[in-house]
């Protein structure tokens, strides 16, 4: 999968934007705020319809204009189409393949991206909203049905907690059925998930490290640890748990389990992420778990990924910026940014730009 061009006007600081790219890298230079990290979620927004910062569409807005509009060809199996995307301020937005209007549900079908950047460090040590947003993002490309049951879950996880609100909600809670219909389903999937990319995740952390060790475990507000993660088991304890729960969900007004309450536990040398002081060695271990997510994607979606990398060897030696690039063996096409020196084992490869005040320029050498 390829991106060979892309056109944007009034996104971010980017008045007019019009670029080619490279098959493989393409290394973007510049100072800070120059706009290398808008470039990289212009990319992401045009393949998957959302910021991989989590931003909302407004705040992606250029100060002062009322739209922004990212369109791009994108060469898959050896065939081109053209997505675009745009959004008016107010709230509208439209999503076209080949000028045919799409949910932004087709576009995880369709396209394929892993972002890895600084703000990864939240994944491993900030809020579990942030967690559990990288676990939707990333496997809503891998299964289309995950992503079906995600968005069922959440229509109806908004409608009980609207129920919950009435002055009257007194009675079953007409909604629980779904939720642990949905929820189970939603849970078994992140479960077999960070199973299926963990000992890549320690492999390469492991590698980069010296060998020190990164642990992963999901921890459901269902279930409990080390308990038989089945369908059955997950809908019976979910259940079960509902009723328990369900006068002080009345009293709160708020559904309080289920996988939108869910968390993950990333610990670094036997310390857990949020507690751990290096950030040197936080940022190798979320280039290790982007890392393992391109390597399953790459494996279930047989295609190469589009990887976007901003500024990952800041704070690194040479040594280290150099098995970071390696981790990523086999890949197709490579988006850096990076304000710093450009690592030598990328020097004379690819394509360079520079950007300056929201312009890119392609420059030689």
């Amino acid at each position: 999968m390829l991106i060979r061009e892309l056109k944007g006007i009034g996104f971010r600081n980017f008045e007019s934007v019009s670029v080619s790219f490279a098959p493989g890298l393409n290394v973007f230079h510049g100072r800070n705020g120059s706009g290398k990290t808008n470039l990289l979620e212009s990319i992401f927004v045009l393949l998957l319809g959302r910021s991989q910062r989590g931003a909302v569409d407004s705040v992606m807005l250029k100060e002062n204009e009322e739209y922004y509009r990212l369109s791009g060809e994108i060469e898959i199996d050896g065939k081109s189409e053209e997505a675009a995307i745009a959004y008016q301020k107010g709230g509208r937005k439209k999503i076209t393949i080949d000028k045919v209007s799409v949910r932004a549900s087709e576009l995880f079908r369709h396209y394929c991206a892993v972002a890895t950047s600084p703000e990864d460090l939240e994944i491993l040590a900030g809020a579990p909203s942030k967690r559990r947003i990288f676990l939707d993002i990333y496997l809503a490309q891998a299964s289309p049905s995950y992503l079906a049951d995600l968005t069922d879950y959440q229509k109806v996880l908004a409608q009980k907690n609207a129920f919950l609100k009435q002055q009257d909600n007194r009675g079953d809670t007409p909604y629980d059925d779904l939720l642990v219909d949905y929820g189970s389903r939603i849970t078994k999937y992140r479960v077999e998930f960070l199973g299926a990319i963990y000992p890549t995740i320690e492999e390469s952390y492991a590698r980069v490290s010296d060998g020190h060790k990164m642990t992963v475990n999901y921890r459901s507000s269902v279930m409990k640890e080390d308990t038989d993660f089945s369908m059955e088991n997950i809908s019976i304890t979910f259940r079960k748990r509902l009723k328990e729960i369900r006068g002080k969900e009345r009293v709160m007004q708020s559904a309080l389990c289920g996988p939108h309450r869910d968390d993950i536990d990333f610990a670094v040398r036997d310390m857990a992420a949020r507690n751990f002081g290096s950030q040197g060695e936080l940022r190798t271990a979320a280039v290790a778990l982007k890392v393992a997510v391109y390597r399953y994607l790459k494996k279930v979606r047989k295609v190469n990924p589009v990887l976007l990398m901003d500024e990952i060897f800041a704070e690194l030696d040479e040594r280290r910026r150099e098995m970071m690039i390696e981790l990523f063996d086999e890949v197709g096409q490579v988006f850096i940014t990076t304000a710093s020196k450009i690592p030598d084992i990328l020097d004379n490869k690819g394509r360079k730009f520079l950007i300056e005040q929201g312009t890119i320029k392609e420059v030689e050498g």
